[in-house]
């Protein structure tokens, strides 16, 4: 064979389940292939949230936000649970997982007309997600035994109702679309539970915990872009150099100490304990990404408003910087959740630790309207840096003293 050449694959093989016990296995090319095609919904999710604050719809903009990031996460993460119990990377694995993220495209493509509650795109290109979801558990249970074969029957069932309600969801008036989509995606959410799910039946606990790193970075990456193009366009149109540059400094510092915060002090032991730790840690991450998303969001309202001083007075100083305060406080709420909940080894000096910094946190945004928004930022991300900072003298001396 000439040295060039690359060696066969089966073009079908047995889809088998992962074993808990093996050694570590990095997240595959198609894993994060699918992760990064979900930044595009992530970006319309948070491009809408900003929309809405500016055109002072911050109430009915923040729900549509959370639905909108709901059915964002909720797809992401039955793939990445699947492919945590399964890893059959075969080609008709492959080519499901492709319809996949084209309805996840599709589903970015819809998502700013669910603003206006409109889920015609929306709905239709999740329940194609969704029927190449179920098309992989029908594989997978042809060659598993119990107990995940009992699973996988109870979730492809139960799949199926999900997704005739989605398309009988088409049909609800308008007055009540709101209360049905919150009841049926409840019911959606509910599946895992219902079916049987635990991640210590199947899979690998340590994959999962670097599938959420790897998404939380994406996440990361994704608000640092929207708030970089903000602050270049606002650059662009002249003036309010220093005001820009300063709210450049405190949105860079506040990234990245969320990133420090999360990687380097989350103990990530919940994925291996009861279903219930499993469950709250899984489904948590729901409000951490879309805080985390929110930050942009945020970050870019202000680059606009300093931009545009003296052409625009909506939205209020507080409801700005409640922007980028209030989903950084939610991001520290969320970590003492777990820390305190979730994870088996729970350190109550750090939960209170966090506690504090998400109530100061909260308390920068009185500096809006007074100091400016530039200073909220600064002061979020300064909060944050003293946090990070007890967190590295404080692991630094149980180092040395163990």
């Amino acid at each position: 064979m000439p040295a060039h050449a690359r060696p066969g694959r089966p073009w079908i093989t047995t889809m088998t389940r992962r074993d808990p016990g093996e050694g570590h296995r990095p997240a595959t090319s198609l894993e994060l292939l699918f992760d990064l095609t979900f930044v595009v919904a992530v970006a319309q999710a948070a491009k809408n949230l900003e929309h809405a604050i500016t055109e002072d719809h911050t109430p009915t903009g923040t729900v549509a936000y959370l639905m909108t990031f709901a059915a964002i996460w909720w797809a992401w993460m039955l793939f990445t649970w699947f492919a945590n119990f399964f890893d059959t990377d075969d080609v008709p694995y492959r080519l499901l997982t492709i319809v996949q993220i084209a309805g996840s495209l599709g589903l970015a493509a819809g998502i700013p007309a669910m603003a206006n509650l409109d889920f015609r795109v929306a709905v239709i290109s999740y329940v194609v997600m969704r029927t190449a979801y179920i098309a992989q558990w029908i594989r997978a249970r042809r060659h598993t035994t119990d107990p995940l074969r009992t699973v996988a029957t109870r979730t492809i069932i139960l799949n199926g109702i999900c997704q005739l309600g989605w398309i009988a969801f088409l049909a609800v008036p308008k007055a009540w679309i709101i209360p049905a989509w919150i009841i049926w995606f409840a019911f959606d959410i509910a599946t895992p539970a219902l079916a049987g799910w635990d991640a210590r039946t199947g899979g690998h606990t340590g994959h999962l915990v670097e599938r959420y790193g790897l998404f939380t970075i994406i996440v990361l990456g994704e608000t640092i872009t929207a708030a970089t193009m903000a602050i270049t366009a606002g650059l662009d149109k002249g003036g309010h150099l220093i005001e820009l540059l300063v709210l450049a400094g405190g949105g860079l510092v506040t990234c990245f100490a969320i990133w420090w915060l999360y990687f380097d002090y989350q103990t990530n032991t919940a994925p291996a304990g009861k279903r219930w730790q499993q469950y709250l840690w899984g489904y948590g991450h729901l409000l951490v990404f879309a805080a985390v998303a929110a930050v942009g969001a945020g970050l870019a309202l202000a680059a606009e408003h300093i931009a545009e001083a003296g052409h625009h007075t909506r939205p209020s100083a507080w409801i700005l910087g409640g922007a980028i305060t209030v989903p950084a406080a939610v991001f520290l709420g969320m970590s003492a959740l777990f820390d305190s909940i979730a994870e088996a080894n729970c350190d109550w000096v750090r939960v209170r630790l966090l506690a504090a910094g998400a109530l100061a946190v909260l308390a920068a945004t009185a500096l809006a309207p007074t100091a400016g928004l530039p200073l909220t930022a600064v002061a979020t991300g300064a909060i944050l840096a003293v946090l990070v900072a007890i967190e590295v003298t404080g692991a630094h001396r149980r180092t040395r003293t163990a």
